[in-house]
């Protein structure tokens, strides 16, 4: 027992006159010590429900300060400044002995989700962190008990070592059942507007004004033992990064007196710092000089053109005459196809085209023929008094076009990377002031812009931009071809392996073109021999594919 405790009495062995302070409270807990104040002493209840071994025991372990002060430090709710960093920052001082682990059998370091490999520390340590306060739960009922003997109390539950600021002074009144000391020793503090330091197993409790002052002194100190300390110049190579990005995230984490150079010949970073700030340069570049993975990025473009056409037109010529009158089509609207001899209409009467001795034309009433006719059918009636042509062409078409496209290009994580393929068209601009044309070449590729981004799910995040650009010679303007382009920009996120669509067009075009004599083409059915019908229908359709996968190197 401490020198310093205050008297203990023994509740059940002192006679009851002698113990003038008020009655513990009754309500006990199996599971908390309960402590009782007597002038201003105290007693650790035995616990009944234990048996005699388990008592023994631990009086065993009490006898041990040592061993108490380790335990109650390492329960203790508030933790150093090294144990609020995060694993990672303190892998740079274990790189040398944990590198052999993670190669391979090979000698090459794998490459590693980053993501990934942090969501999984910080679940291990919220995990480890636990409840906030961990200290045994006890009962305490206290009544304008001087402060330094709360404190020693403190010493005696815990197994601390407790030093007190001079500053320290003043009374308490609290009345606690199963609180955690721990939180006990918080409440106590914030209350009396005190605040404490753990150092190992010296708890150390000051007024906060006290602290602030040594901090503000430590600061001071800190900063005036940076301008007196010689610099020291390190240099480190990078494998996986480039020198020179590294530099300006890594200036912000310098000191006022240290400075950073790239040298990109040998990818190397030269340091000049002080010492203190070492350290951390070291974990911060160990961290960002990592092997990525890398991402394959298959992009498919699928393009069909479906195309149907038909054209329906007639030719219908005429001729009467009987001596002193005549009547036929116009010349100007053309002329029938078909010469008839002179030995089956000798003496024709009508309006004709071309001499009677050599074969007969007449003139058109109407010219609504096909341009390029793939079937047709022809009707003739002729005497000397009278002819009739009837022609009927027609013409079908049908198309159908693929197109498949299938880009493919390999980056690492969040580095863009481009692949295109396609021509460069020459553009001629006519010459101005008596100057030469000049000649300048304009892209006409498949182009696919990808920036992928590994995510700690193992997903990937995709920013994509893919263009098709083909020209269209069959549109001219001063002999340039007009260009016609299909472009998708988007953000997407895909499992590893997935495919996703993540775009299309599809344009469809129908129309419809009648040419027909006045008046004569709008009778039903019969107005069908005085007509000119053109169909023409067009389907495109352009889709965009993208298949990420992640490369296991």
């Amino acid at each position: 027992m401490s020198p310093f405790s205050p008297r203990v009495i023994d509740l059940r062995s002192a006679p009851k006159a002698a113990v003038p302070s008020p009655k513990p409270a009754e309500k006990s807990s199996a599971s908390s010590n309960n402590f009782v104040f007597v002038e201003p002493s105290y007693q650790a209840k035995n616990n009944e429900v234990k048996s005699e071994s388990q008592s023994e025991t631990k009086n065993d372990v009490a006898d041990e300060p040592g061993a108490r002060a380790q335990e109650a430090a390492a329960r203790f709710s508030d933790k150093t400044a090294a144990e609020l960093l995060p694993v990672s920052m303190h892998a740079a001082p274990q790189a040398q002995s944990s590198q052999p682990a993670t190669q391979s059998s090979t000698g090459i370091t794998p490459a590693v989700n980053l993501a990934a490999e942090q969501k999984a520390q910080m679940n291990q340590q919220g995990a480890v962190a636990g409840p906030r306060y961990t200290g045994e739960p006890i009962s305490v009922n206290l009544k304008d008990v001087d402060l330094k003997d709360f404190f020693r109390l403190v010493h005696e539950i815990s197994g601390l070592n407790v030093v007190l600021d001079p500053n320290v002074h003043g009374t308490l009144t609290i009345v606690l059942d199963d609180v955690p000391w721990d939180q006990a020793l918080d409440i106590v503090l914030k209350n009396n507007d005190l605040s404490r330091q753990l150092d190992g197993n010296v708890l150390r409790i000051a007024t906060v004004d006290t602290l602030k002052k040594e901090a503000e002194n430590r600061r001071g100190q800190i900063e005036a033992e940076a301008l007196a300390v010689e610099k020291v110049t390190i240099t480190r190579f990078l494998s996986y990064s480039h020198s020179k990005d590294v530099v300006p995230t890594l200036k912000k984490f310098l000191s006022q007196r240290g400075d950073i150079v790239s040298d990109d010949r040998t990818n190397a970073l030269i340091i000049s710092d002080i010492p203190a700030v070492l350290p951390q340069l070291d974990r911060l570049i160990q961290q960002m000089d990592r092997k990525t993975q890398e991402v394959e990025i298959e992009a498919r473009v699928v393009a069909a053109t479906r195309s149907f056409a038909r054209d329906i037109g007639t030719q219908l010529g005429f001729g009467w005459g009987n001596g002193h009158s005549a009547a036929g089509g116009a010349q100007g609207v053309g002329t029938t196809p078909t010469s008839v001899g002179t030995g089956l209409v000798p003496s024709p009467l009508y309006p004709i085209v071309g001499s009677a001795s050599s074969g007969s034309q007449i003139p058109l009433f109407s010219n609504l023929g096909v341009a390029s006719p793939t079937s047709g059918l022809q009707f003739l009636n002729f005497s000397n008094n009278m002819r009739i042509d009837f022609l009927l062409t027609m013409a079908e078409s049908r198309g159908l076009l693929k197109i498949l496209s299938r880009p493919r290009v390999v980056t690492q994580n969040n580095i863009q990377a481009i692949v295109k393929q396609g021509v460069r068209i020459p553009i001629v601009t006519l010459a101005q002031l008596g100057g030469p044309p000049t000649v300048s070449y304009v892209d006409a590729f498949l182009r696919l812009t990808v920036t992928p981004q590994i995510t700690s799910e193992g997903t990937i995040f995709l920013n994509v931009d893919v263009e098709n650009t083909t020209p269209d010679f069959g549109r001219t303007i001063q002999n340039n071809p007009t260009l016609i382009t299909q472009q998708a920009t988007t953000q997407i996120l895909v499992t590893d392996g997935g495919t996703v669509v993540i775009g299309g067009v599809i344009q469809t075009s129908n129309s419809l073109t009648i040419s027909q004599v006045p008046l004569l083409g709008d009778i039903p059915y019969l107005g069908n021999l005085f007509k000119h019908r053109t169909v023409q229908t067009s389907n495109q359709e352009l889709i965009f594919f993208i298949t990420p996968r992640i490369i296991q190197t």
